[in-house]
């Protein structure tokens, strides 16, 4: 894990990925670990009560790909919470006339 990734201020579930030693096809190609600040945890409960519908909270994901020190290739990743748009009503928008 590069240290710049654990410096930065942690507002999502972060994931390092590596590309697993497989000895059988039903392992998974990536596997590496995660963490979870208790803050993000507390904010993805919130998510559920006030956004989700009652069994499931959508989630966003992002993954980039980056290197180890040592030269090995990782893909990084962060989960939150997917929050709803924002709905302007038709009478809300004044027109411009």
């Amino acid at each position: 894990m590069a240290n710049n990734d654990r410096d930065r201020d942690e507002d999502r579930t972060l994931l390092w990925m590596f590309q697993n030693d497989k000895r059988n096809e039903r392992q998974p190609d990536f596997t590496g670990p995660g963490r979870i600040h208790k803050n993000v945890l507390k904010d993805l409960v919130d998510n559920y009560k006030k956004f989700g519908d009652g069994e499931k909270l959508e989630l966003r994901c992002a993954g980039w790909k980056r290197e180890s020190k040592d030269g090995k290739p990782y893909i990084f990743v962060t989960i939150e919470a997917e929050k709803p748009r924002e709905t302007v009503k038709s009478e809300d928008i004044e027109p411009p006339f």
